[in-house]
């Protein structure tokens, strides 16, 4: 077929007897046009025959090319500082407005990076763009050189040294590397070329054309198909052009009806294939689904949702987003790192609805692993693009169903149990009394009005006298004669758990009037409290019932069925 012709297409087809052109190593078919002996290098699915044969009669083909060049040139385009991926978003630069308001006089930024696109997915040579400088050099605007008739000019150390760009009056203008943006698709041998889809699915595309091209010519013969008339008896060649003639159909002769006369009569052979041999419809969807297939580009994408159910018309949609519009528009974007140093040049996708859902559906995982206790709280908020918070309780991993804090991710967590308090402050566990130096045993005998225990199980019962007066009797024995308080104390044995296992050891009770826990046989009035309710003495006996028919006196308070005695 003329669009696969092995001499175009075979790298052996060069003559290498000849004197080797001035070109790099690896490039032995994308040569300058006024390089090469006859015409520059033409792909059998140049850009010229890719429009021809490809976009301007094969539905699918435009379609799948609109779908791309339409989501990729709506998108604003947005840079980074430092020419970092991660970096702060630019909002105030003189190349946004040519990327995302006014690319040159004579287009928006949309058109431009349509046709941008476009030229992408159908130029065997890649996209040409032109930067126009002002006096001092920024970019001031930018255009698309024709692809058919511009060609990179290969160097063996600079690799391009310029670009040659053809002339429609047949003159040649070379063009600095430098004022030259160049987009391509790496081609797999030759990295002067870009590789294509049409290329890819050229045979697909011909044979829908002809498949399309020859339903059409049937419906022009009035839906017959091209046979042999066969006449029995001789004819003359007029006869015969005038049955050619009479047959011949057409839209104007459609529903006509011819008659003939034969003494030996006629006969009709059918030549051509029925519909059934030719599997046209089967032929027809297996090209549909090759060519939207080379394009990376989902049915339910180009508007035909049919037999799909909502969830399956999303996935198609991430498919179409993730592996085919994430890497055209990473090669777009790193092509333009040249036009500005200091900037990372990327996308937003911030506002693309399935992107939106993937990000949620992101989300809701992370928060699930939070829930779990996998992840912090300043983990999720990073990994959901938050700011942290600075707490430690943040930092923490927490433990469902109390969330209690387990980890800590920026700092080894402390043993509760070795944490020192701060003086008169309670550690965690300890009694309060303990912690402000007094004897829990004593504080409860003093409250119950009783002397303190002679000996003290924790820290703080010291048996300390009261303050005396100056020029008064000392109290009690002589310092000498002083017997030293009792200690029972543990070596290596927290005082909190110490504490802890003296208030254990000694039996308390509850009294209301000290509002704490004093020792056992401290409160009073208990002597009965076992007796029978009838035996039990009550406050109520001092009283007697009111006789019936006796009157109270006038502001008199007593009980409705009691009189006192």
């Amino acid at each position: 077929m003329a669009w696969n012709k092995p001499e175009i297409k075979s790298i052996q087809s060069i003559d290498t007897t000849k004197k080797a052109a001035p070109i790099s190593v690896g490039a032995p078919i994308a040569y300058s046009p006024s390089l090469q002996p006859k015409v520059g290098y033409h792909d059998g699915w140049d850009i010229t025959k890719a429009y021809q044969d490809g976009v301007a009669k094969i539905t699918w083909v435009y379609r799948c090319i609109d779908v791309i060049a339409s989501n990729q040139a709506k998108l604003p385009m947005i840079f980074r500082k430092d020419n970092n991926p991660f970096g702060e978003v630019v909002t105030e630069s003189p190349l946004l407005e040519i990327f995302n308001n006014t690319s040159n006089i004579g287009e928006n930024a949309f058109a431009f990076r349509y046709r941008m696109s476009a030229q992408l997915l159908m130029s065997t040579r890649g996209v040409f763009i032109e930067i126009v400088r002002d006096k001092i050099g920024n970019p001031m605007a930018l255009h698309l050189l024709p692809p058919a008739d511009t060609a990179p000019i290969p160097d063996v150390k600079k690799f391009v040294k310029g670009y040659e760009v053809k002339l429609p009056q047949g003159d040649s203008r070379t063009i600095k590397a430098e004022n030259v943006i160049w987009i391509r698709r790496p081609h797999p041998l030759d990295p002067y070329l870009s590789m294509t889809p049409m290329q890819a699915a050229g045979v697909a595309i011909e044979v829908e054309n002809l498949a399309k091209v020859y339903n059409r010519n049937f419906l022009i013969n009035d839906g017959r198909p091209g046979g042999l008339l066969v006449l029995r008896s001789e004819i003359n060649e007029e006869d015969k052009d005038e049955l050619r003639s009479r047959f011949q159909g057409n839209i104007a002769r459609a529903g006509a009806v011819g008659v003939i006369a034969s003494d030996d009569g006629a006969d009709f052979v059918d030549t051509a294939a029925s519909p059934r041999d030719a599997a046209y419809i089967q032929m027809r969807t297996m090209n549909k689904e090759e060519i939207l297939a080379a394009f990376g580009v989902p049915e339910s994408i180009i508007g035909n949702s049919a037999g799909r159910t909502f969830s399956n018309a999303m996935e198609e949609g991430k498919v179409f987003w993730m592996e085919t519009m994430e890497p055209h528009l990473d090669l777009i974007a790193r092509s333009f790192d040249a036009i500005d140093p200091m900037f990372f040049i990327d996308f937003d996708v911030s506002r693309v609805p399935i992107i939106i859902l993937t990000k949620q559906e992101q989300q809701n995982f992370y928060l699930q692993e939070y829930q779990q206790g996998l992840i912090s709280v300043n983990e999720y908020r990073t990994l959901t693009e938050r700011k942290k918070v600075e707490s430690e309780l943040a930092d923490s991993i927490l433990a469902n169903p109390n969330l209690t804090p387990i980890a800590n991710t920026e700092k080894p967590m402390e043993d509760p149990n070795a944490q020192q308090a701060a003086p008169g402050q309670a550690a965690p566990g300890q009694d309060p009394m303990a912690a402000a130096g007094q004897d829990p045993m004593a504080a409860m005998a003093a409250m119950a009005g009783q002397a303190p225990p002679a000996e003290a199980g924790v820290e703080g019962a010291t048996g300390m006298a009261p303050p005396q007066e100056e020029g008064a009797a000392p109290l009690g024995p002589p310092p000498e004669q002083q017997q030293p308080a009792a200690s029972n104390l543990q070596a290596g044995v927290p005082l909190v758990e110490q504490a802890s296992q003296a208030q254990q050891s000694v039996a308390t009770e509850f009294s209301p009037e000290a509002g704490g826990f004093v020792p056992l046989g401290t409160v009073e009035g208990t002597d009965g409290i076992e007796l029978p309710a009838a035996q039990a003495p009550s406050e109520l006996d001092e009283f007697q019932l009111e006789e019936e028919g006796e009157e109270e006196t006038e502001g008199r308070k007593s009980l409705p069925f009691l009189r006192s005695v």
